[in-house]
């Protein structure tokens, strides 16, 4: 008898709820190809076989990385003329007088700026792009001679001549580099929006030409564990005193029996 109330006694004291521990899994899922251009895509990620079944979901991280795929071609303006400068006439030789006219211009030289946008479920979660690298170069253009006539002073006569060039200065923009969409939703209930069908529809709107060097999505979750009810400190007191009673019944019987 004294055993079978000691082991009573403990299962009423140690029923406690199990506790629920997060833990993250990574979403599978995949474009069709990791080469985007100027296109929608939409891709299923799903973590379906990997979720208890019952679970609410913490938070949602994401991570897209993306490249330029360097094979954009340049679009190139025709040149603008941008001013000019004239020297006034000096000795060229001893017969002849020059004057000097430089013209100036620029020409651009400019590839698309890629970009890329990315939703989940309707819900624009971040948008990225390429990075402007700028440079410039100028070149002149040949050297062309002007015969002015001659001009006479009190002394002399001279040659005249104008000689003039254009010096281009070409800008070069560029787009290129690596980029990264990343983030982490925390809100509950667009979470549980998303995941009404236990995936996540993502999609990607692309501008220029891009590769997708990494996608992951990880779901932190936490398994819902049905627990058993903890016995209120009540119940544990009048489990208590009836076992004290049980325990006096005892030993007036063994004093009786002596």
């Amino acid at each position: 008898m004294k055993k079978l109330i000691t082991t009573a006694l403990l299962t009423t004291l140690c029923t406690i709820s199990a506790a629920a521990l997060a833990t993250p899994i990574a979403m599978t899922g995949a474009f069709a190809s990791s080469d985007l251009a100027n296109n929608n895509y939409s891709a299923v990620f799903s973590g379906k076989s990997f979720l208890p079944a019952d679970y609410t979901v913490n938070s949602l991280t994401y991570s897209f990385s993306f490249r330029d795929d360097g094979t954009d071609t340049y679009t190139t303006s025709a040149p603008v003329s941008t001013g000019s400068n004239m020297t006034g006439w000096r000795p060229h030789t001893s017969i002849s007088y020059a004057r000097y006219l430089t013209n100036y211009a620029t020409v651009e030289r400019t590839r698309q700026q890629e970009s890329a946008a990315l939703s989940i479920g309707g819900v624009v979660l971040g948008t990225g792009s390429t990075s402007l690298l700028e440079s410039s170069t100028t070149a002149s253009s040949p050297l062309q001679v002007k015969y002015e006539g001659r001009g006479c002073n009190f002394y002399a006569c001279y040659d005249l001549y104008t000689k003039s060039w254009t010096d281009t200065t070409t800008i070069t923009r560029d787009y290129t580099g690596a980029f990264t969409i990343s983030g982490i939703i925390s809100n509950g209930s667009i979470i549980d929006e998303l995941l009404r069908s236990d995936q996540l529809t993502l999609n990607l709107k692309i501008a220029g030409d891009l590769i997708l060097t990494n996608s992951q999505l990880l779901l932190d979750y936490t398994e819902v564990v049905a627990s058993a009810e903890v016995p209120e400190p009540s119940s544990i007191l009048l489990a208590l005193a009836g076992l004290a009673g049980l325990g006096a019944v005892r030993r007036r019987s063994k004093r009786a029996a002596v």
